[in-house]
């Protein structure tokens, strides 16, 4: 356990020691803003203000479809890289068990992505606060939903897409170690992630395949923000089980594959 918490720690130092990661963060971050305002703007020109929750969600989707992709070029690249350079054969023969050495990097992982989640979400609130206020939803003198229930929407709506999010650095770690290079994992990442969206636009796999849970929550806070209804229960035990159970396939894969692939040449 010692051992794989220094190998978290290295790798969070790792990723947070470059520079790319934070142009990367500013990036969307900006975007994210941009795409506020851009809201905001539309509205008032259409004389529909709406709420804050409206830009807020917005926002955040764009911003998600956009980290979805960077944290599965991230991931893609974690292992590869180090294979192809040989860091990692001289990280294992220092005695670093592959399956802690592919933990450490996939945990670390999760922390970046779930940090980088719960910061954008926390944003796209800050925005809506200010760009329409965060109120309640009403039909004339009629209560649609009171600004706690949009809050527990939102915010329920982050932890869902939280599990997701891990179920897609996983599939990134195993295509690091399934394919040699990083640019080739990356594009082998990118085509299979592509194909799952399509899928999961299918009747017959959208329940049973993790990226159709990526956008899920935000899109449903879409329809709350709009005064529609959503049974958020309906989709928690899906979201939950498909995203876990696919991260679980995915890392099981991974040290599977790991353990027979010959670094050493």
């Amino acid at each position: 356990m010692t051992q794989l918490k220094t190998l978290i720690k290295i790798e969070l130092e790792k990723i947070i020691r470059k520079k790319t990661t934070f142009w990367i963060a500013f990036i969307i971050l900006a975007i994210q803003i941009a795409a506020a305002f851009f809201e905001h703007s539309e509205r008032m020109a259409s004389d529909d203000l709406g709420t804050g929750f409206q830009v807020a969600v917005f926002s955040l989707k764009i911003c998600l479809q956009l980290l979805a992709l960077i944290l599965l070029v991230l991931s893609s690249m974690t292992l590869s890289e180090e294979i192809a350079t040989g860091t990692a054969k001289l990280i294992l023969v220092r005695g670093v068990k592959r399956r802690d050495f592919i933990l450490g990097k996939f945990i670390a992982l999760v922390y970046v992505s779930t940090v980088l989640v719960v910061f954008y979400h926390l944003v796209g609130i800050l925005l809506g606060h200010f760009l329409g206020g965060l109120v309640a939803i009403r039909e004339g003198e009629f209560l649609l939903f009171s600004a706690a229930d949009l809050f527990k929407g939102f915010f329920g709506g982050m932890f869902l897409t939280l599990c997701a999010v891990v179920a897609l650095v996983a599939l990134g770690c195993f295509v690091s170690i399934l394919i040699k290079g990083s640019g080739g994992a990356v594009g082998t990442g990118l085509v299979i992630y592509f194909f799952m969206q399509i899928l999961s636009q299918m009747d017959l796999f959208q329940k049973y395949l993790f990226t159709n849970y990526l956008f899920l929550p935000i899109d449903n806070m879409a329809k709350l923000s709009e005064g529609i209804y959503v049974d958020w229960a309906r989709y928690f035990w899906w979201t939950v089980g498909v995203s876990s159970a696919s991260a679980l396939a995915f890392l099981l894969l991974s040290i599977l594959l790991f353990n027979k692939r010959d670094v050493w040449h």
